[in-house]
């Protein structure tokens, strides 16, 4: 095996160590020494790779993210009606939602506790999938789809009534905070995917001109 081949190996066997402990126990659990320990590399293995724990954690957050945003703006585009891409994109974002919410709780949380990593990626939201969605919504609007209003409250107004609800319950069911019976009565309903798309039809019924 080459020298370049023995990198990425080494590289890529550090970062799925890292995603592993990441889905387990969040960003903060990503220490040097417990990267290095999993992936069965040494501390200057990682050095030589990624430099630092904050360049480390960087990448791995692009890594988790970056093919759902890509697979986004690849629905985003396969139709010319701006609602109906609207209406896809936005299932297919809270499959995503559904599909990693323990992790993504985990990250606002961290984000919520001065993880540096979190907090860098929750600022950089402006140019990731609410962007594409503003821009989904705004030609909606234009062609006279949607209701005349601020795209951004019809953003938070279809965020909050599809992937909030997904993130409540999971921490709510984790936390115990709600009576178990209600929490497993509740809980259906913000993860199954024909609900799901129940309430985005009523969502955009209720955001029709």
């Amino acid at each position: 095996m080459s020298r370049r081949a023995t990198d990425h190996d080494s590289r890529e066997r550090l970062m799925r160590a890292g995603l592993s402990i990441a889905r387990k126990k969040g960003i903060k659990a990503l220490t040097v020494r417990a990267v290095a320990a999993q992936a069965e590399a040494n501390l200057g293995t990682f050095v030589y790779h990624y430099g630092t724990r904050e360049a480390f954690v960087d990448e791995l957050i692009e890594r988790w993210y970056a093919p759902t945003f890509k697979q986004l703006r690849l629905v985003a585009s396969q139709d010319d009606d701006a609602l109906a891409g609207l209406r896809r994109t936005m299932l297919q974002l809270v499959a995503w939602v559904v599909g990693n919410r323990a992790f993504l709780a985990q990250l606002l949380a961290d984000a919520g506790a001065g993880e540096g990593g979190a907090k860098r990626f929750l600022r950089s939201m402006d140019t990731r999938h609410p962007a594409l969605l503003l821009g989904l919504i705004g030609r909606a609007q234009q062609a006279r789809q949607l209701c005349a209003g601020d795209p951004r409250h019809q953003m938070m107004f279809l965020m909050s009534t599809l992937a909030a609800p997904v993130l409540m319950f999971h921490l709510l069911g984790k936390s115990g905070l709600a009576p178990p019976s209600l929490a497993q009565a509740l809980q259906p309903f913000t993860t199954d995917p024909a609900l799901i798309e129940a309430r985005l039809d009523w969502a955009l019924k209720g955001l029709a001109p």
